[in-house]
């Protein structure tokens, strides 16, 4: 349990003591992340598996092949596209209903916000994981619709290690968006820090059925009971299999990151810190624009790992 109160929040984040050190492909990799963001084009990079968010989708931006939902994608219209598919009554805060839905871009605190999200996930990928957190925040204070929409926030958390509160910014978003099987494993993987693994599961969030073999797996091995002392045994090799059977460099990489939580969660340090390593080293992570390929790279950075070599 290592919840924060905001100053010492402020203290944390990345730095030159604490950094690992990153290979020059990683750091490559980092740069090509950040450009993304920039150009608003940072994923996470699962088709959709919301037919709202997809529906929203088809008619107000282009989704590549590799583009995650709609909502988790930073697109169209100066980026955070993704960040629109709200309820029309959470727009009307921001925005009159004469204006329309586009009404809402011309808004400047509007923009003001989407430019703060935009900064934070940079700084994120900076190893700045308390100011990405202090940006995010600044997004919400401008345009509370944010608040259900920023899983980057919630990632964040973790990082600083606010969990509980990290927990409860992944579950407002499930709220919203019951399909996300990821923002359920982020959930368990926070609450797994602060009530232990075993409660953690005993309230695991229950979300759609998963399109994607590979995700469906890590939600159930995530939910499964571990045995006592034998939660290698019972572990998460089953993750492994199915994306070695998929040869998808993609499930390659999440199956790693999956494993290496998964391992985290139940306190296997040196079993997480080999899978995250691993990780940051497959050919997805090293070549992808995926901001959960960035997060791979914090990981190991915050950890104090090191890449080279």
């Amino acid at each position: 349990p290592m919840a924060s109160s905001g100053a010492a929040k402020g203290a944390r984040g990345l730095g030159a003591a604490g950094r690992g050190t990153m290979s020059s492909a990683s750091s490559r990799s980092v740069l090509r992340i950040k450009a993304s963001c920039g150009a608003g084009l940072a994923r996470r990079s699962h088709p959709s598996t919301s037919a709202a968010a997809a529906s929203s989708a088809a008619t107000t931006t282009t989704t590549t092949k590799t583009g995650r939902r709609g909502f988790s994608s930073l697109g169209v219209i100066g980026g955070c596209l993704s960040f629109f598919f709200v309820p029309a009554g959470a727009r009307a805060s921001t925005v009159s209903t004469s204006a329309g839905f586009f009404g809402k871009f011309l808004n400047p605190e509007f923009k003001q916000a989407r430019d703060y999200v935009g900064r934070g996930m940079r700084k994120f990928l900076d190893g700045d994981v308390a100011g990405s957190v202090a940006d995010f925040d600044e997004a919400i204070s401008l345009d509370a619709s944010y608040k259900g929409r920023l899983w980057q926030r919630g990632l964040s958390l973790y990082y600083t290690r606010d969990y509980s509160e990290a927990a409860e910014q992944f579950r407002v978003d499930v709220s919203l968006n019951p399909n996300d099987t990821e923002e359920a494993l982020w959930t368990y993987l926070c609450e797994a820090q602060t009530v232990g693994p075993e409660k953690a599961r005993e309230q695991f969030l229950v979300v759609g059925t998963d399109p994607r073999p590979l995700l469906r797996t890590v939600y159930k091995v995530y939910r499964r009971p571990t045995s006592q002392g034998e939660g290698q045994d019972d572990g998460p090799e089953e993750i492994l299999e199915v994306a070695s059977r998929s040869g998808s460099a993609h499930d390659d990489f999440y199956a790693k990151l999956y494993v290496s939580l998964w391992h985290e969660s139940v306190g296997n340090a040196d079993l997480a810190k080999k899978f995250m390593l691993e990780a940051v080293d497959t050919r997805y992570a090293l070549q992808s624009g995926d901001y959960m390929c960035g997060l791979a790279n914090v990981h190991v950075q915050q950890r104090g790992w090191s890449t080279a070599g």
